[in-house]
């Protein structure tokens, strides 16, 4: 193990008293050079539940000042300060963990290993569960659970050798996989509707299944939900919101058997 490199984790902290924590980044530290790597998240999801309508901008600014002042107060005591010192003297909405020592040679490299295993897995993770969740609160409340299948078959897209998953199914003459996807982030909703518009081409294709995907689409436009909607439909699938999952409930009532 590498004696020069540590690290410690930046994390969003409402109430601490509570134990309530949401990892944002992670600092790695030089410490024979006196220097910090720095990986930020730019996904702040979570941290809304607390903050409520507060700006995705409001809030990078705010963890980039924060994590600039690390960098400041451990340089200016030479590195030999505690997490614990630095949290007492800033009550505020971030604060760091204590600092352990860490494997690796290249600093940049350790930050972009930590932060995927400690703050983007975790919110992907988070993100994924809370819009299926959601889904499945929503059939409940439709009062059609009792018609739709938990978890069926994965069916297999032989010319890509790939197989879709769904959280729910349905027969009405063809066998429907409903799906929960995200679509509240600009750039990875395109790359997930794409991905999404495809499966439902290949399922149409086969003439047995179609595809009909429940998204989260946050702030996006309604202009942004039209087309991507359209998308679906060439693709003989079909794109709901959460908010119209009641129209998707009749649907089920009317045709499922």
């Amino acid at each position: 193990m590498s004696n020069n490199l540590s690290y410690s984790i930046v994390q969003f902290s409402p109430r601490p008293e509570r134990f309530e924590f949401v990892n944002v980044g992670v600092l790695v530290l030089e410490m024979r050079q006196k220097r910090i790597y720095r990986k930020l998240t730019s996904d702040f999801g979570r941290v809304k539940k607390f903050f409520g309508d507060a700006s995705p901008s409001f809030l990078k600014l705010a963890l980039e000042d924060f994590s600039e002042r690390v960098e400041y107060e451990f340089a200016r005591r030479d590195f030999a300060i505690s997490s614990e010192e630095f949290n007492s003297k800033r009550a505020g909405i971030f604060q760091i963990t204590p600092v352990l020592p860490v494997n690796g040679k290249d600093a940049a490299e350790v930050a972009a290993d930590l932060y995927a295993d400690l703050v983007d897995a975790k919110i992907k993770q988070v993100r994924a569960e809370r819009v299926s969740t959601r889904l499945t609160e929503a059939f409940k409340d439709a009062g059609v659970l009792s018609l739709l299948q938990r978890r069926p078959k994965a069916v297999l897209i032989k010319k890509w050798n790939v197989s879709v998953k769904a959280d729910y199914g349905y027969q009405n003459g063809v066998f429907n996989l409903i799906d929960a996807a995200r679509f509240d982030d600009s750039e990875r909703g395109l790359a997930e509707a794409g991905k999404r518009v495809l499966e439902g081409r290949a399922l149409a294709e086969t003439l047995e299944h179609r595809l009909v995907v429940v998204g989260e689409f946050g702030d996006q436009s309604d202009t942004f939900v039209g087309s991507l909607k359209e998308e679906f439909s060439k693709a003989n699938a079909k794109l709901f919101t959460l908010d119209e999952v009641s129209i998707l409930a009749a649907e089920i009532r009317r045709t499922a058997h």
